[in-house]
């Protein structure tokens, strides 16, 4: 769609596969029709839905589109069609004529063609599932396996994150507002750096559409050899609707995190023939085995028991992730000493009076540091009734 493009719909995948189709018949191609009479030219192609009466007024946006492909190019943005060699090859081994006529992103390309592992989950998933999430990115990266995801708040952005802490790459399926995205602050060192590559089927300044965050779910699924579903709920949403779609056309494996409470939309995909993670450290887990569906709980695992808890590799933790000491104390010795170990602490949402006795320190102190952090935007500023602080979420790659 362009921006006053009026009543013209562009022509869906399918439509455009047909036409496609029809035109290498007749020895030619989608650019022979910007050229001559494309009237004359399409005047044998007979299709109810793809009439001239829609192709026509498509082909004489031409100048217009010309002058957003530069806009684009110029913000760093690339197009590549399905006849392109850059074009992701498993999607459209996949899809087939389903594949999207086009994709616009930003990043290497090269990378859409990687073993990469997609990684699904709530928005507002438990802190338990976005910590499982990272690990599992962590894991992947290890393995040397791509993390792909929608790249949406909770889950999504947790596994991308860290792949990328692990020195992986990630793919970020995006559903609207590409071009804004990939200009971002959040993305734009991450993609200088080939850390990521986003792409989307989906007009680059488009906004927030319902159907089009659906369709992306497909998207996500082909550009992956094997899918882990962190957590679901039950018969809505996009990640359910996603990992059902996947359970009928089967393109992937379909993995689900244990989840322990009977109403969890991953007991219901299971019910549908998800498979089941064992209950163990996603760092013992092996991206072949996921990728091959069918296995013990001991072939999924490095040569370890099901029962492992202890990585492969072991994960060194950031420092806003490791838990405080096994008394609940810290020795502080410097003022950089109480900060990080401020810091430790707020793993769990503290009030400055918790905090204080958990650190052995007086409320007086803990303010000071609370004030440094928040300045440094470290810490968040109290909110809620008990005026709890907690750990500012930082931007997904800095």
């Amino acid at each position: 769609h362009l921006p006053g493009g009026g009543a013209v719909q562009p022509l869906a995948p399918g439509e455009w596969s047909r036409l496609s189709t029809w035109l290498s018949a007749q020895g030619l191609k989608a650019s022979d029709l910007l050229v001559g009479d494309p009237k004359h030219t399409l005047s044998t192609f007979q299709d109810k839905a793809v009439t001239l009466e829609r192709v026509l007024p498509l082909l004489d946006r031409g100048f217009q589109v010309g002058l957003l492909l530069e806009k684009w190019q110029r913000a760093g943005l690339w197009v590549i069609t399905r006849s392109s060699a850059a074009y992701p090859k498993l999607l459209q081994d996949r899809l087939g004529d389903q594949s999207p006529p086009i994709f616009y992103g930003a990043g290497d390309r090269r990378k859409l063609d990687t073993n990469a592992l997609a990684v699904v989950g709530s928005r507002n998933a438990a802190e338990a599932d976005l910590h499982f999430a990272r690990q599992l990115g962590h894991a992947a990266a290890q393995q040397g396996w791509s993390i792909v995801s929608g790249g949406a708040r909770g889950v999504d952005e947790a596994s991308m994150r860290g792949a990328i802490e692990a020195g992986g790459t990630v793919i970020g399926v995006v559903a609207d507002s590409l071009l804004k995205t990939t200009t971002s602050h959040k993305y734009r060192d991450a993609i200088l750096r080939s850390d990521i590559v986003l792409l989307s089927p989906f007009h680059p300044e488009s906004g927030f559409s319902g159907p089009n965050a659906m369709s992306r779910n497909k998207y996500v699924y082909c550009l992956s050899r094997a899918a882990v579903v962190v957590c679901s709920d039950t018969g809505k949403g996009g990640t359910w609707a996603g990992a059902t779609e996947d359970l009928k056309k089967k393109w992937v494996p379909v993995w689900v995190k244990h989840q322990a409470d009977a109403r969890s939309g991953n007991r219901a995909l299971v019910e549908r023939g998800a498979l089941v993670l064992p209950d163990a450290d996603p760092h013992a887990l092996r991206m072949e085995e996921l990728e091959r569906g069918s296995l013990t709980a001991h072939e999924l695992f490095a040569g370890q028991a099901a029962d492992v808890h202890e990585p492969t590799v072991p994960y060194q933790k950031p420092a806003s992730e490791a838990p405080p000491t096994s008394n609940g104390t810290t020795t502080v010795r410097s003022e950089a000493d109480e900060l990080e170990a401020v810091l430790k602490a707020l793993t769990t949402p503290m009030t400055d009076k918790a905090l204080a006795k958990h650190l052995g320190m007086t409320t007086e102190r803990i303010n000071k540091l609370l004030e440094h952090l928040i300045h440094l935007h470290k810490v968040e500023p109290p909110v809620g009734r008990m005026k709890s602080y907690k750990l500012a979420e930082p931007d997904l790659f800095s």
